[in-house]
């Protein structure tokens, strides 16, 4: 989980002025809510049906400028879900942390939280550098196929001050970040080698994680600026798979003193140009379908939100009030498939979450979300066999775009050392999700099984690179070791630059 503090940006709206405090569903005295779906997000919101489609759109709008940085016909799959509240009072019913907005990770991809009216988002950018940034994030994942985190942070840190101007079908990129100049010109910026170093910081304090911020988004802002051939050249390597560290020393061959250029890059005063980038803004084009939503499903996002949303409240008293949730949620529907998932997946004992994941199917033979629980529940009970095998492969039928479905698929194959089967859902996960570290760890794993050593080594790698900040534990843990293994079989020197198979292809242009 990724929250976003007021110093990176503010969300999308002010206050609507609504005298309602909470988002309740209309049964209870809240306001309907709607799911608007466009070609390239989900949205579920207690906004009115036409500020939802507005916000549908506007997001649009955001992508497709984003999509700029990259030119040429960068358009990646996929589909984000996000949450949109009506105002900030009904956000901060479930934190008591201060955030305008944040993203989570789940097994399918980002889920952006936020709040407001959805109106025009070019009236203000100020209003949209979370979105934007998270945006960034997932859409550089399908770019660049391998990223060190400075680049990645400071990348999304350059993007996130987007100026949309569709009256002039113009999208200004680059505009400098008032907020982490003033801090670098204040307080100083790290230099590039400490920024190299970044994922080996651990966890970070708030003020230290600002500053590491603010000198990534420096450090892009000035190559760019001041070196955009050669910083064009070093991304252009990346999307080719190389190692980052060699691809920047390549690209940057004979530069002397970048310390020096950038100290002035950053007290010059008058005498310095910070230039933006000017491209042209798209009409965006597709159908945004609105439908309502059923009391049962909005008890389900509330019940989301209260496990989610970062903030102090421990995990006892979270899933306390989301129980609350899920039983009223029963009570307006039994079989809702979103509440049921829910249910499965709080359930402490193996043997509940797989009778209950047996009664959702049952229910539910079409929903490929059913299929998933069973087949993880199956899986969290030992059960290696033909079972769990039928569930994956019905919800990869059922789901096919499904980044956790095609995973899951690869990683029972994976377990049960049957690597050449499961070798092209762990493609098809790659493809859906380039940047994801699980999955590239179990790509890499079939790849070792294979005996194709040099090119595991090279995923187990790039999955080391993907480790951002909010990654479970657990997962940096396996991730790190593995490859510790595979430096010891494989030999580290053994590191490929090719993009391992099943990545997206290049794209012209970058930042």
């Amino acid at each position: 989980m990724t929250c976003r503090m007021a110093f990176l940006g503010m969300v999308l709206a002010l206050l609507s002025g609504c005298s309602s405090m909470r988002a309740l569903c209309p049964a209870e005295g809240g306001r309907p809510w709607v799911e608007a779906r466009s070609p390239h997000f989900s949205i579920r919101t207690d906004l009115d049906v036409e500020t939802a489609e507005e916000a549908a759109q506007e997001l649009e709008m955001l992508r497709q400028g984003l999509l700029q940085a990259w030119g040429g016909s960068f358009d990646p799959p996929g589909t984000v879900e996000v949450i949109v509240l009506r105002n900030r009072r009904e956000l901060s019913e479930f934190t008591n942390v201060a955030i305008e907005g944040f993203s989570a990770t789940t097994t399918d991809g980002p889920v952006l939280v936020m709040a407001g009216n959805g109106y025009a988002l070019s009236e203000d950018p100020t209003d949209i550098s979370i979105q934007a940034h998270e945006l960034t994030h997932y859409l550089s994942q399908f770019a660049l196929v391998r990223q060190p985190r400075w680049l990645a942070e400071g990348l999304a840190t350059y993007l996130e001050t987007i100026y949309l101007k569709p009256e002039k079908q113009e999208v200004v990129l680059g505009t400098l970040h008032a907020h982490f100049f003033d801090h670098v010109r204040r307080s100083g910026w790290r230099t590039l080698d400490e920024l190299w170093e970044w994922d080996r910081k651990g966890l970070l304090g708030s003020a230290e994680s600002r500053q590491y911020y603010a000198s990534a988004w420096l450090w892009v802002h000035f190559f760019i600026s001041q070196h955009s051939e050669r910083f064009e050249r070093f991304q252009k390597r990346l999307m080719r798979g190389e190692e980052p560290r060699l691809a920047w020393e390549q690209s940057f061959a004979g530069v002397k003193d970048l310390a020096g250029q950038v100290h002035a890059y950053v007290h010059g005063g008058r005498h310095v140009y910070y230039p933006s980038i000017t491209a042209p803004l798209f009409p965006v084009s597709g159908v945004i379908r609105i439908q309502p939503l059923e009391p049962a499903e909005v008890h389900a996002i509330r019940a989301r939100l209260i496990l989610m949303t970062p903030g102090a409240a421990s995990p006892e008293e979270r899933q306390e009030k989301a129980e609350r949730e899920m039983a009223q949620a029963i009570r307006e529907d039994p079989w809702n498939v979103s509440v049921a998932l829910l249910r499965i997946r709080s359930a402490t004992d193996p043997a509940t979450r797989l009778e209950r994941a047996r009664q959702l199917v049952e229910r539910h033979p079409r929903s490929g979300q059913a299929w998933d629980a069973l087949a993880r529940s199956l899986d969290a009970m030992g059960d290696t066999g033909e079972a769990q095998e039928a569930a994956w492969q019905r919800a990869v039928e059922l789901l096919p775009d499904s980044v956790g479905a095609q995973n899951g698929l690869a990683l029972f194959y994976a377990r049960t050392t049957q690597p050449e089967k499961g070798l092209a859902a762990a493609q098809q996960a790659l493809a859906l999700a380039p940047g994801n570290a699980s999955v590239l760890d179990t790509y890499s794993t079939l790849l070792f099984q294979l005996g194709r050593c040099r090119e595991a080594l090279a995923a187990q790698q790039l999955a080391v690179e993907m480790l951002y900040e909010g990654v479970p534990d657990r997962l940096r843990q396996t991730v790190h070791d593995t490859l510790a293994r595979y430096e010891a079989v494989c030999g580290s020197n053994e590191a490929t630059s090719s993009t391992p198979r099943g990545a997206p292809d290049t794209h012209e242009g970058a930042p």
